[in-house]
């Protein structure tokens, strides 16, 4: 199985991906990988739930490092807090039988990726 975060790293080494894109292959990546947790959860695979979810975490971990709070203001600060909730909610996976946990972030994630497939990359700067 191929690790998102390895996929991501080849593909920025390959590829010129703006950092609008790279957000874009990471909330991809995420929701990949939430969905494979879901798959195995209602399979009862706990170990590739745990890979998955592990792999989730440091999706999230990356996008939330890639926050620019100085230039972001409110809204950086707001999604920081967000990826720190799904993060703790991702952390009780390990003791929620059911998928409710992780369809919760999943949610968070499709949200958070719709609203940024609304950003004109257009308008993104050329440097960070």
């Amino acid at each position: 199985m191929t690790n998102p975060t390895d996929t991501y790293s080849n593909v920025g080494q390959e590829q010129d991906l703006t950092p609008y894109q790279a957000v874009q292959v990471l909330l991809d990546g995420a929701l990949d990988r939430i969905s494979a947790a879901i798959s195995a959860q209602q399979s009862n695979n706990h170990a590739e739930r745990g890979e998955a979810v592990d792999t989730t975490l440091t999706i999230i971990g990356l996008l939330q490092d890639s926050l620019d709070k100085e230039q972001g203001g409110e809204l950086a600060e707001n999604l920081d807090a967000l990826y720190d909730y799904m993060t703790r909610r991702l952390a009780h996976v390990a003791v929620d039988k059911t998928p409710k946990t992780l369809e919760e972030v999943q949610e968070l994630v499709v949200k958070i990726r719709d609203a940024w497939a609304e950003i004109d990359p257009a308008k993104e700067p050329t440097q960070l």
